[in-house]
């Protein structure tokens, strides 16, 4: 080679694998985004937690190098850790091989002692957001007239609790009737189940769908929340940096049509047969 012109130094071979050790970690998630099918939203957790540990570790080291490499990497996926954490930590709850156990493991390793107070985060959020499901459940608001005035009808629930619609409050009845029953709730209960063997292809959707009599209303929250895409970048641009417009013919096309024709690139390009007889409405 005509121009090599000397040796790197062993220092400098340590630094070259320093950079590679951490650099893998995005090598790995990036694997995950750009598989030929989508993966559930609760797989990336795991691949964030570790980015998140390593780079908060690597930021404190006292080896001068590894410290002002890491420091602006860290400081930047921080700010994706703070956005995105509390979504995965929830979607990998709604994984029964892991449940909370996961989050409060990774956020111990994490946050040291300040990992209750971000566990207990995570799962407020996941009550407060089955309560939203419970809410959606409930029947609609029928009203009654007399007179010239119309009132919310007042029904007796089957536990004999009241059930008062229309009125702003069927949230507060259904935290009611929670604290007042003895049975404990779809989410109570999953979560205090033990964990499902941990085995590398589990269909997760697909134990939902097995378990959506056990749990109606959790199955239907699990679904759209495991459903929810880890990234909107697809998958042959994960390290494209450069910016992409769309011209005049993409712009005019509707909603409706653009979506048809990303579908059916990808039913093409991964060739799935259980896509082969898919049929795409369009409206004009």
């Amino acid at each position: 080679d005509p121009d090599y012109r000397e040796t790197p130094s062993m220092d400098e071979w340590n630094q070259v694998e320093i950079l590679c050790k951490h650099l893998k970690l995005f090598y790995d998630a990036a694997n995950i985004l750009t598989a030929t099918t989508y993966p559930t939203a609760n797989t990336f957790f795991h691949e964030v937690w570790k980015i998140q540990l390593e780079l908060t570790h690597a930021a404190m080291s006292e080896d001068p190098f590894t410290s002002n490499l890491i420091k602006p990497l860290q400081e930047k996926f921080d700010k994706y850790w703070k956005d995105s954490s509390l979504v995965l930590a929830i979607a990998v709850a709604m994984d029964p091989r892991f449940k909370m156990k996961l989050v409060e493991f990774s956020f111990n390793k994490i946050y040291g002692e300040d990992a209750e107070m971000w566990i207990k985060i995570v799962d407020e959020g996941v009550h407060e957001l089955f309560l939203e499901y419970i809410v959606q459940s409930l029947p609609p608001p029928t009203f009654v007239e007399e007179g010239n005035e119309v009132f919310a009808k007042t029904e007796i629930g089957q536990d004999g609790t009241l059930l008062s619609a229309g009125d702003g409050l069927s949230d507060f009845d259904v935290y009611i009737s929670e604290i007042t029953s003895d049975q404990k709730s779809e989410l109570d209960r999953y979560l205090e189940e033990s964990v499902l063997p941990r085995v590398q292809e589990f269909d997760v959707l697909g134990w939902w769908k097995l378990n959506r009599l056990k749990y109606p209303t959790l199955s239907k929250m699990a679904s759209d929340i495991l459903s929810i895409p880890v990234s909107t970048v697809a998958p042959d641009s994960v390290f494209d940096t450069s910016s992409k417009k769309m011209d005049s013919y993409q712009s005019s096309l509707r909603p409706l049509m653009f979506e048809a024709l990303i579908c059916a690139k990808d039913w093409l390009q991964y060739g799935s047969s259980e896509f082969s007889n898919a049929i795409v409405k369009m409206e004009f």
